[in-house]
């Protein structure tokens, strides 16, 4: 679920006490936030397995100063892994393989409504297969120099879908250029930033020809996130035992 080993230690002697359930706490640095995380596991009515069911992650944004605390569940070993968790509490959409109620697998693209609270955490938005973004054919209109070679192209597919805010260049008339790209479902666009994520990009006359398929941003990303202390309150029945 992409938090390493860090906690080894930690799962190991908890295990070896036999409670009926037990919760982690971890504070770590993704990217340039700091954000802390609580793990919580559950001991098998039947047996002497345990089962990672969920996480509380807590992140603080230059946007959400006062911090933000999401819930992700686990369902048999699967679920949102931590920095698919980051990425939707940064406000991006990620894409994944779903099960509902009958049992039957879906594709979807997750998306908290940071608007939105809810008795825990922000209300999930999602679109389906049926919605109409093809994350594919959007990219395909832009002048993206990773896109001429397959091997580049899939794993910028996949950084996108993890909802990564992913570096690519655009090269075009002889001119190559870093830019920032992210997936926009809801818009059925791409979200493109200039290579300092500071310039309103309606003003940038290279992009104009592309409007059609870019949602065009202005700068929301503080170089000095991962400084700010994390103050907030854990939801009841998060703390530690």
């Amino acid at each position: 679920m992409g938090f390493g080993e860090k906690l080894q230690g930690a799962l190991r002697e908890a295990l070896e006490e036999q409670k009926p359930e037990f919760q982690l706490s971890h504070r770590l640095n993704i990217g340039k936030d700091e954000a802390e995380v609580i793990l919580f596991f559950r001991k098998s009515d039947n047996n002497n397995f345990y089962f990672f069911i969920k996480y509380w992650l807590s992140l603080q944004t230059e946007k959400h100063a006062e911090g933000l605390i999401q819930p992700f569940f686990i369902y048999k070993g699967r679920g949102i892994t931590l920095k698919e968790g980051y990425n939707l509490l940064c406000g991006r959409a990620v894409n994944k393989d779903l099960e509902n109620k009958e049992g039957q697998y879906y594709n979807a693209w997750l998306q908290l409504d940071l608007s939105s609270k809810e008795k825990e955490g922000y209300k999930i938005k999602q679109y389906h297969e049926n919605y109409g973004f093809d994350l594919r054919r959007e990219i395909s209109k832009l002048p993206i120099k990773e896109l001429q070679h397959n091997w580049e192209k899939e794993m910028l597919i996949k950084s996108l879908e993890k909802g990564n805010l992913q570096a690519v260049n655009f090269e075009e008339e002889g001119l190559e250029r870093k830019m920032f790209i992210e997936a926009n479902p809801q818009f059925r666009t791409i979200n493109v930033y200039d290579s300092n994520m500071e310039e309103a990009k309606e003003k940038d006359p290279a992009l104009v020809k592309y409007n059609d398929s870019v949602q065009l941003q202005t700068n929301e990303v503080n170089e000095n996130d991962s400084d700010k202390k994390i103050t907030k309150k854990w939801p009841k029945g998060s703390k530690i035992n």
